[in-house]
């Protein structure tokens, strides 16, 4: 009675029952959907903002590490030398995220085109 009851609902839903009652998917139950260009644009530009978004934080965090650090530094300097060391630190910092930055938006490359 239990497997009758299970045969009627696997058939109702493209399954089948084999032998060993494994249920198994019928074959015709395959579908592909396509994506029209308006939600291909759409989907593409969202990855496009997502990535310089991270870009622009990942610059952000860069820079407020750097300021973090020449303002420990300027904190214990005692001296001229050394508060000149800590600002060219914070400078090499800020040129180095500045140049990480850069790349990252040149490998990003353009927005995407919109369909016509």
């Amino acid at each position: 009675m239990c497997a009758a009851l299970l045969s009627s609902a696997s058939s109702a839903s493209g399954a089948s029952w084999n032998r060993s009652n494994n249920v198994t998917a019928s074959s015709h139950a395959t579908t592909t959907t396509t994506v029209g260009p308006w939600k291909a644009y759409r989907q593409a530009l969202a990855a496009y903002v997502a990535a310089r978004k991270a870009i622009a934080e990942t610059f952000k965090a860069a820079v407020e590490a750097a300021k973090s650090a020449y303002l420990t530094a300027l904190a214990s300097a005692t001296t001229g030398a050394q508060r000149s060391t800590a600002r060219a630190a914070y400078s090499l910092a800020i040129a180095q995220a500045a140049a990480t930055r850069s790349s990252a938006l040149v490998n990003l490359g353009s927005p995407p085109v919109r369909p016509s």
